[in-house]
């Protein structure tokens, strides 16, 4: 009997190290790796980047001439007849006309009241704020792959928490089974215990499907198939030298809701100082060359060519315009004040989160070791309550509220534990941390 509980036990191993084998290792850093390259929030990011910086040129901020080429050629057939007045008559059948015209037409605005030169800083700072966005979709996406990561570690730790309490319920089953057999243990103890280790069971079904959402989501972050197998290696590490103080002073330099307000707020100054050019004329170059040539088998001429240069400039200032322009200034200075407010507006919410996180982090920093502790004593208060129960000085009651202390316990410890880290992460992403 002993022999074959072995082989059971070598086959059980072997079979659990082969299908640990059977899928991939992910370690922190590859799953980070594998989310830059596939995510699909940092590639439409990435594009709109791009899609800035390609505007971003002097042609669209109207610093460029325009130039342009125009050619024309037509040809007609026609019956004409003609009597002059001194008597004189002439009909011409079939009288072909062909009139062939070409020409390179050339329009600078030389000034505009400056409103190109805002135009030009106005796509530098749109470029800028892509760059910015495309910044914080890289961080969140690194922050939310951290966090799923470690949320499969703890799922993993309470897999082993139920694991242990059905091993656990088992033991008492298997002794409870005994002392029934041999007349020193109740039926009711036996039945307790197959309770017990029915409600074990059930909690580490539960436990290992919520195993496997967690993996699922991550898959879903790093965008491959959503049932990619995988393991996790190492536990939880925390930072325990987060300051506040150096925290804020890295949020208001590198905190991307931060900059991008203030992105904003640049560009509404732009727009108020655009909206100021309406008060200086216009001042436009126009140049070109013109080919022009007509041929005509009747008519006055039979040849008319002509060709040449043209050079002009055209200033133009609006006086009055209904009042548009002075509303268009007043709307610019308005949301101008706007943009100061939210700018100043997110600052303060920025703060207020971060010290709201700062205190989580703080407070499950504090937890977690206490409940490092407390699982400490709760597992030797289990060691001890078993071994009353085996002796049979302790009953059902006392050894599965022991046990049931151990796993509130380890509960606690693993939560605060990814809350710290949870925590830990937010921040440094806040504050530019995450690079």
């Amino acid at each position: 009997m002993r022999s074959r509980f072995f082989l059971l036990t070598s086959v059980a191993l072997m079979l659990a190290v082969s299908g640990v084998r059977s899928q991939d290792t992910l370690k922190i850093q590859d799953a980070l790796i594998i989310a830059m390259e596939n995510n699909f929030d940092i590639y439409l990011a990435m594009n709109d980047n791009r899609l800035a910086d390609l505007s971003n040129n002097p042609g669209n901020a109207g610093m460029l001439p325009d130039l342009s080429v125009t050619g024309s050629r037509s040809m007609s057939v026609n019956n004409t007849e003609q009597r002059y007045f001194d008597g004189r008559e002439r009909t011409s059948p079939n009288a072909k006309n062909n009139t062939i015209s070409a020409g390179v037409a050339l329009g600078w605005t030389l000034f505009d009241g400056f409103n190109m030169f805002i135009q030009k800083r106005k796509l530098e700072e749109l470029e800028n704020l892509s760059e910015i966005q495309l910044r914080a979709v890289v961080e969140n996406t690194v922050a939310e792959v951290i966090q799923a990561y470690y949320a499969i570690i703890t799922q993993e730790e309470m897999v082993s928490v139920y694991r242990e309490a059905m091993a656990i319920s088992a033991e008492r089953k298997r002794i409870a089974s005994a002392g029934v057999r041999i007349g020193s243990s109740s039926e009711l103890s036996l039945l307790q215990a197959s309770v017990d280790y029915n409600a074990d069971s059930s909690a580490l079904i539960q436990q290992q499907k919520m195993l496997q959402n967690a993996k699922i989501d991550l898959n879903r972050l790093l965008c491959r198939d959503l049932y990619t197998p995988f393991v996790v290696t190492g536990g939880i590490p925390v930072r325990t030298d987060l300051i506040f103080e150096k925290l804020w002073m890295n949020v208001q330099q590198e905190n991307p809701e931060i900059r991008m307000a203030r992105a904003n707020l640049s560009m509404a100054l732009l727009d108020e100082k655009g909206s100021k050019s309406s008060l200086y004329p216009r001042i436009n170059l126009s140049s070109g060359y013109n080919f022009n040539k007509s041929e005509s088998e009747v008519g006055i001429m039979q040849l008319n060519r002509n060709r040449g240069f043209s050079l002009g400039v055209n200033a133009s200032y609006t006086i009055f315009d209904g009042f548009v322009q002075r509303q268009n200034r007043s709307r610019a200075r308005i949301l101008l004040e706007s943009a100061q407010v939210q700018a100043e507006q997110m600052e303060l919410e920025i703060k207020a989160h971060l010290q709201s996180l700062y205190n989580e982090y703080e407070t499950n920093l504090q937890l977690s070791r206490f409940e490092k502790a407390n699982v400490e004593l709760a597992q030797r208060n289990l060691d001890i309550a078993t071994e009353k129960y085996r002796i049979g000085s302790s009953n059902d009651i006392e050894l599965r509220e022991t046990q049931k202390k151990l796993m509130d316990a380890e509960n606690r410890y693993l939560t605060a534990l990814f809350r710290c880290k949870s925590s830990e992460t937010e921040l440094l992403r806040m504050s530019g941390g995450l690079k």
